[in-house]
């Protein structure tokens, strides 16, 4: 999940439109990327889950749309700060989403678990065996609890009137979503 698919690349703010400040572009622009995730849009989790080619899960009778939509279950976010200085702007984001540490611990539980009686599934198929790994890994992901990402810090570069954020933006939130 190294790439997140967030349209911020593509994304450019007319500095103080309307009468605004800076600071409420980049906040709106902030607000309407994340809501995007928040209110899990079906045109964002598509994007995510074909970035990310989701479609491996299938094998184990796991739909890549359904589990990017359990994932970001409870998804939300917090804007702590945005500073802008000239022609850079930096804004501090924390989100909290499902903990990706707690997915993979309770992951590793289930299959210590279902792995402890290894005659179990000695008298499965192999199509059998696929659909219960399935089994484990979204029982496991609906399981986890929410936890806080570490701050992020998106930086901004105002070019031509536009705010724009840095290349690494989908990036550095793509690893907060997956280090939490």
């Amino acid at each position: 999940m190294a790439v997140l698919a967030l349209s911020f690349g593509m994304v450019s703010l007319s500095g103080c439109a309307g009468g605004q400040t800076d600071e409420d572009v980049i906040r709106a622009s902030l607000t309407s990327e994340l809501d995007s995730i928040k209110n899990i849009d079906d045109a964002f989790v598509s994007e995510f889950n074909e970035s990310i080619n989701m479609s491996q899960l299938s094998v184990y009778g796991i739909d890549g749309t359904e589990f990017m939509k359990s994932y970001l279950d409870g998804f939300n976010y917090a804007i702590d700060s945005i500073t802008v200085d000239g022609d850079t702007a930096t804004a501090q984001i924390t989100l909290t989403c499902k903990s990706y540490t707690g997915y993979q611990a309770a992951l590793e539980q289930a299959v210590q678990e279902i792995t402890a009686d290894p005659d179990s599934l000695a008298a499965l198929s192999s199509d059998e065996i696929n659909q219960r790994i399935g089994e484990i890994v979204i029982g496991s992901l609906n399981g986890v609890e929410l936890a806080a990402t570490q701050p992020i810090t998106i930086n901004y570069t105002k070019v031509d009137d536009t705010w724009e954020p840095a290349s690494s933006t989908s990036g550095d939130i793509a690893a907060a979503l997956m280090t939490n």
